[in-house]
């Protein structure tokens, strides 16, 4: 029996395949399991030079300046690979040098921007893991190790250093000014 796969490079293909495209992805990303928050109804958008769908195997490869959206949040990658079920989106894989996720929080003034070599968004716990030379920003604070776990609801980061002595978690924490409320330098 054949296999149900795609494989199609945006770049050189004609432009009435790209509807095929957009139907596919809206089949595997419905409504009901949004990518980055799961609170949010903001449609998905993904940009990169080469897609490869696979129904059967419930995955897909984009790679080459990727670059995902949903609403204020961003991820940017060298490439992604996206697992689905039925319900929808279980979890997505960004590697990059580095990959970079940007998410701005409703009534936060400044977004949050995490960095890795490799970076996990599991939907189930909406958990991102930042995997080698991982950085975590919020506003002036900034979180570095080798390894960060960093929950997109609760905002709870957790943080690990590498092996090595000189791979110790670093903590920066600007002090708030008591009377704006602001970050100091």
């Amino acid at each position: 029996m054949p296999q149900n796969r795609y494989h199609q490079s945006l770049n050189n293909k004609p432009t009435s395949l790209i509807p095929i495209l957009v139907a596919t992805l809206l089949a595997l990303f419905s409504l009901q399991a949004t990518a980055f928050t799961a609170t949010s109804n903001e449609p998905i958008k993904i940009q990169a030079d080469h897609a490869e769908l696979d129904e059967i195997k419930g995955h897909s490869i984009y790679t080459g300046a990727v670059v995902i959206t949903q609403g204020t949040t961003v991820l940017t990658s060298d490439k992604v690979i996206v697992y689905t079920n039925k319900s929808g989106l279980i979890k997505l894989e960004a590697f990059g040098a580095p990959a970079k996720f940007t998410h701005q929080q409703e009534g936060e003034a400044e977004p949050t921007h995490a960095y890795g070599k490799k970076i996990i968004y599991t939907r189930a716990d909406e958990n991102l893991t930042l995997i080698d030379e991982a950085k975590l920003e919020q506003g002036k604070n900034t979180f570095r190790g080798s390894t960060i776990k960093y929950n997109t609801v609760s905002r709870v980061v957790t943080a690990e250093g590498g092996e090595e002595k000189s791979q110790r978690v670093e903590i920066i924490v600007h002090p708030v000014n008591k009377d704006s409320g602001e970050t100091k330098e």
